[in-house]
């Protein structure tokens, strides 16, 4: 319904809203949108799971752009804290470290690491480091935290060797997870206004690289941006650099420490002392003009944390990876919320398209593709410009969007069908039913291939004179009660109920691929459901109480007829007929079950079947392949009767009347098995007087 609307009705009482998709479609991507321009991406969360995603997956793939060679990492891990168990000690390895790094050509040093313990003299070593490299027109950074105070929230600062004036430059180190605790954003500067502006380590250390100071060279031009110059890349001229003071998405290229070009390089505290030892021989610098950045790196070392690539990652790589991004120019930007709006707004259109799609499987596809664009078109604009999209939020709209345009048509259908099916389905099977829908009145004829099962109940005249007409008008629902329990649970459809027959079909109206192997578990579905039945009965009934199955596939026409006042839908066609044959067949083979060839050729899966004859039924031309079906009422061994019938029956086929017949009687005193005493008594017969060119098909005399 249109927002302000009220529920205008059709005359039939239906709602508008279920008529056409279009109030829907625009309601919903019209809330969508005007939510996320008023309080932001509902879906933000998921955006960045994704994101996270594509960023593991360009890793992974090697797509990652390659780092800045000139940030280095040197990691103080818990080995190397063993070697120095003293205050003194620790303070003097990072004295080391500033001294063999300088030397070995570092432009700075910076170190994710407040030094807030100790005295004057223990820092001593460090401070003069600090100085010696200042000489050398090297610069040492140390970090700074701002915390919140316990006595009152209010912001305290944590700093290097607070004993004493600060030193300067410093970076501050803070940085503030994600709601689901993802380290994804980095602050190059903290602070409201300019005057309380303070770099971010990340800043401090490309300040320093480039010679710039903070308090000197940096201007604010306008609210929210920091402007400087820097030398160009030609080096012979300056150049302003503006940087906005929003949060960044970290473009992350590898976990720590990770490989290939997208990993820094990482040294620990031996293998930098080995390096400085070569470089001394060789007289070499291979941290020439290089950002240092050293942190204590292990389980109690430091900050952890969780990132976009990997979780446990130390903190110190968010300030490597914001400064490599500063280096390189190559930031990841989230589009602002009118572009994501935008984007939900321009469903409407894939809306537009999916009216064309009536189907349900369609519509899935539709909605299948259209959130494989979203994702598609996301990884694409991260990996080739940068731009982090809300179109993880477009195709959760989609999603929402396909799931009540379904409802809808659903409901739709429901509320026009549901009357006339609650009627029809009393005198149709649902497919008849669908089909008569669709086709009211129609007098055009279907030809079908269609398996057709029929059966039929023994003895109905003497059990009617038991049971009297209100009785066998009892048993017979019983019954048919039982057989369209089994066909409807196969999907099948039914003729009308002929007497005491019973025919149902699959294959028509609509096309069943599986229509024979419906056919057989229907089948035996029905016997199990008949047996059940049997012992209900009393004796006399009981023994009465019978029934043959029969199976047989071919062509047959489907459709109406009658005339214009009077419409019957059934089947025409010799296939009904010769399946009668087959099913009176069943009581002259003494069997419950039968299939025909054409029947047992369409199986996916063959059952467990035997020969019983090849016949030639009373008023046919074309002989027909008779199979009894196992089924659980079938002696326990069947398998062993069958294969020992097979035997018999392929001397019966040669022609072999005599050796036939010995076996078929053997088979008859040892298993009392009713076919092969028939057939014993065939080839007798045969014996006697052998007809002429003969080819294993027998004409039967009964119908």
């Amino acid at each position: 319904m249109m927002p302000g609307e009220s529920a205008r009705t059709t005359p039939a009482g239906e709602q508008i809203w279920l008529r056409s998709p279009w109030p829907l479609l625009l309601v919903i991507c019209g809330l969508a949108a005007a939510w996320i321009i008023a309080a932001g991406n509902p879906f933000e969360a998921l955006e960045m799971r994704w994101f996270g995603q594509i960023l593991r997956w360009r890793y992974e793939k090697q797509l990652a752009p390659p780092a800045d060679p000139s940030i280095v990492h040197v990691d103080i891990t818990q080995v190397d804290l063993r070697k120095v168990p003293t205050l003194e000690l620790e303070y003097q390895n990072a004295a080391n470290i500033i001294r063999q790094t300088t030397a070995m050509g570092a432009k700075v040093v910076a170190f994710d690491v407040v030094f807030g313990r100790g005295d004057q003299t223990m820092a001593t070593p460090i401070l003069q480091e600090m100085e010696h490299a200042k000489g050398q027109n090297r610069s040492v950074i140390f970090a700074e935290a701002l915390l919140p105070s316990p006595e009152d929230g209010k912001e305290e600062r944590a700093r290097s060797f607070p004993f004493r004036e600060r030193v300067l430059p410093a970076g501050l180190i803070n940085v503030q997870a994600d709601s689901d605790g993802v380290l994804r954003r980095y602050n190059y500067v903290h602070g409201s206004e300019p005057k309380s502006y303070e770099p971010s380590l990340a800043l401090a250390c490309y300040l320093a690289w480039h010679e710039i100071a903070w308090d000197g060279d940096i201007s604010s031009p306008r609210p929210g941006v920091l402007r400087w110059e820097e030398i160009s890349s030609d080096f012979t001229t300056k150049e302003p650099r503006e940087l906005k003071l929003e949060p960044i998405l970290l473009n992350y290229r590898s976990p720590w420490p990770g490989n290939g070009p997208g990993a820094f390089r990482h040294y620990n505290v031996a293998k930098l002392d080995e390096l400085y030892q070569t470089s001394r021989q060789n007289n070499a610098q291979p941290l020439m003009n290089a950002i240092v950045l050293v942190s204590y790196y292990g389980a109690g070392l430091g900050d952890m944390g969780t990132t976009s690539l990997a979780a446990n990652q130390p903190r110190v790589v968010l300030h490597s990876t914001a400064l490599n991004d500063l280096i390189q120019r190559n930031w990841l930007r989230r589009s602002p919320r009118w572009v994501d709006a935008l984007a939900v707004l321009s469903l409407i259109l894939l809306g537009a398209i999916a009216t064309f799609f009536r189907g349900a499987l369609p519509l899935l596809l539709l909605w299948i593709a259209g959130v494989a664009a979203c994702g598609g078109l996301s990884a694409l604009l991260i990996l080739k410009t940068g731009w982090v999209p809300g179109l993880a939020s477009a195709s959760v709209v989609w999603s929402l969007v396909t799931l009540v345009e379904l409802g809808r048509r659903q409901s739709h259908e429901f509320i026009q069908r549901l009357k006339l099916r609650s009627t029809m389905s009393l005198y149709f099977s649902p497919h008849i039913m669908e089909h008569v829908l669709k086709n009211p009145g129609s007098m055009e004829p279907q030809q079908a291939e269609i398996t057709v099962l029929l059966t039929d109940l023994r003895n109905s005249t003497p059990i009617a004179e038991l049971l009297g007409p209100g009785g066998m008008f009892e048993l017979l629902n019983q019954v048919f009660e039982t057989q369209t329990r089994a066909i409807l649970a196969e999907d099948g459809s039914m003729e009308h109920f002929l007497g005491d027959q019973f025919l149902s079909y699959w294959g028509a109206p609509d096309a069943q691929p599986d229509a024979t192997d419906r056919a057989l578990r229907a089948s035996l579905s029905l016997i199990a459901g008949m047996e059940e039945i049997r012992p209900t009965l009393e004796p006399k009934l009981r023994a009465l109480f019978g029934y043959g199955v029969a199976l047989h596939s071919g062509n047959a026409l489907i459709g109406n007829k009658g005339s214009a006042q009077r419409l019957d839908y059934g089947l025409v066609g010799d296939l009904i007929n010769a399946a009668a044959r087959v099913e009176s067949l069943t009581k002259h083979y003494g069997v419950l079950f039968l299939i025909t060839r054409e029947a047992y050729a369409k199986l996916s899966s063959p059952t467990v079947t035997r020969l019983v004859d090849k016949a030639l039924v009373k008023g046919k031309t074309v002989a027909l392949e008779l199979l009894e079906v196992k089924h659980p009422f079938s002696p326990a061994r069947f398998e062993q009767i069958a294969e020992r019938y097979n035997d018999a029956f392929a001397d019966y086929e040669r022609g072999d009347f005599v050796l036939a017949e010995t076996k078929f009687t053997a088979l008859v005193e040892e298993e009392k098995d009713p076919p092969a005493g028939l057939m014993a008594e065939r080839c007798r017969e045969l014996a006697l007087d052998s007809p002429q060119n003969w080819n294993g098909v027998y004409e039967l005399k009964t119908k």
